[in-house]
């Protein structure tokens, strides 16, 4: 199977969300980072604090337990 993903765009909330990395909120209004692909035949969508898809990019070569990482520089982006 091949693997591929879109590419990530910002986004600005028009509700709240959870963020697929850290598992906190994205409050309405929040820009966040949304992406889509497939990994291993499995469709994803992604909705990521800036920070935390920047986090994930540089130390985890895009793969990650979702839901279970900690939130870098919370409240910096």
């Amino acid at each position: 199977m091949s693997n591929f993903c879109n590419p990530a765009e910002n986004r600005v909330a028009r509700k709240e969300h959870k963020c697929s990395y850290c598992a906190e909120n994205i409050s309405k209004g929040d820009t966040y980072t949304h992406q889509t692909g497939n990994h291993d035949g499995v469709w994803f969508e992604s909705k990521m604090h800036r920070e935390c898809f920047a986090d994930m990019c540089e130390f985890c070569d895009g793969e990650y337990i979702p839901y279970a990482n900690e939130r870098p520089n919370k409240g910096q982006e």
